[in-house]
């Protein structure tokens, strides 16, 4: 995004175009990642009790889980910490009537396409994947004696039952809810910027993060393990979710007025990888001493939380400072990811579900059938940006113009 000023080094100055590289790369990869998160989820070998009534594949392993855990630790909250900086750019940029204007053409219109086209696309491999996992049946339309099975299964294992969920689509839905707060968030950088040398100097500490992460902690309370790993998914909205992920958005956004925060996470990107490196593993296990408890245990969930939220924190420290740091400049594959992302996120999910699906009857390594997973679908996710949407109106309409890219690694630089 291009936006006027001077980047991360200060006050805003009205005479310069700044594109910030690195950041629009990595709220690009994490949108992609979901990819490599959705086909993990696959073949998870020791799922959550939130997962307890979705069927994994047979040929699984806990390298998934790892894997799974990783990248929903950061994925997201650190989306959301990008999302809040963008749009105070584009508000700045735009105002906020052109910025509403914006985010309904490119966030709302292309949800409502979605809703229509690729939602129900997706409903469908996905029951087949779990209805081929869970009874064995391997057909292309699910069955509706054995979607009710799986629903009374579902109830009875004491999990939601009954919410139509929005798949990997609701993350539109709340960036949505998230603009409403755009005034708030206006509100509040006006008034931070009454202290502007204390509230830079508060967000530029080192320690930060730990302030950070035990708010996040608070707002993990209502989950088990620390984890947020249900009731987001959902059309209705999710309270708890909304003050969770809302918190990272509200924090991006001030951090175009307060640049001191990504400042430091990329002058200190190699401690907080190492810290965040501690706190993972700290933080599974303390999801699984509450997961593997008898009963309510205060003092296992305390430690949950707040492993959780430091860990969460600490990682998008260090995903903040890496993509400043090494990728804050123009190159092919930054470009290609900022621009193609979106289109791969959207079209990802059916095809994971349905690349799934087709390899459960198949005994083959849990590895293999996730590289297939992963490399089919990446496959024609960026097969079909490059030749079917970048130079067409698909590209206007969820970019706002067309594109005319060629493979990354035939550009020069």
């Amino acid at each position: 995004m291009l936006i006027r000023g001077n980047g991360m080094g200060g006050n805003k100055e009205p005479a310069v175009e700044r594109r910030y590289f690195g950041l629009d790369a990595l709220r690009g990869g994490m949108m992609m990642l979901g990819i490599v998160l959705h086909a993990a989820e696959m073949y998870l070998s020791a799922p959550p009790p939130q997962f307890s009534a979705f069927p994994a594949d047979r040929d699984n392993s806990l390298l998934f889980d790892l894997l799974f855990h990783f990248i929903h630790s950061f994925r997201m909250p650190t989306f959301f910490v990008l999302a809040g900086f963008f749009a105070a750019l584009l508000v700045e940029k735009r105002g906020l009537w052109g910025t509403y204007k914006n985010r309904a053409a490119r966030v709302l219109a292309p949800l409502a396409a979605a809703l229509l086209t690729i939602f129900p696309v997706t409903a469908i491999f996905l029951l087949d994947f779990a209805l081929a996992a869970k009874y064995g049946v391997h057909a292309w339309l699910p069955d509706p004696k054995l979607i009710e099975q799986m629903d009374r299964e579902i109830a009875a294992a004491g999990q939601p039952a009954g919410q139509t969920p929005a798949f990997h689509l609701w993350f539109l839905l709340y960036l949505l809810w998230f603009y409403l707060l755009l005034p708030l968030c206006g509100w509040l950088s006006r008034l931070a910027r009454r202290r502007e040398r204390e509230v830079s100097a508060v967000l530029g500490a080192p320690a930060a993060v730990l302030a950070l992460g035990l708010y996040t902690a608070l707002t993990l309370w209502p989950y088990r393990g620390g984890q947020v790993l249900e009731g987001f998914i959902f059309f209705r909205p999710h309270l708890p979710s909304l003050l969770y992920y809302g918190s990272f958005f509200v924090l991006g956004y001030l951090c175009r007025d307060f640049p001191s925060l990504f400042a430091t996470a990329t002058r200190h990107v190699r401690a907080y990888a190492l810290l965040a490196a501690v706190l993972f593993p700290l933080s599974l296990y303390a999801s699984h001493l509450e997961y593997a408890g008898i009963g309510a245990d205060a003092g296992l969930h305390l430690a949950a939380v707040l492993a959780n939220g430091l860990c969460t924190w600490a990682l998008i420290y260090a995903f903040i400072g890496c993509a400043q740091r090494y990728f804050d400049r123009e190159a092919p594959w930054t470009l290609y990811a900022s621009q193609s992302s979106y289109w791969v996120f959207l079209v990802h999910m059916p095809l994971v579900c349905f690349a799934a699906w087709w390899l459960v009857p198949y005994d083959l390594p849990a590895l293999l059938k996730f590289s297939l997973v992963v490399g089919f679908t990446a496959t024609l996710c960026f097969a079909s940006y490059h030749y079917l949407v970048q130079r067409t109106w698909i590209s206007v309409f969820l970019n706002g113009r067309r594109f005319d890219l060629d493979w990354p690694w035939r550009q020069r630089k």
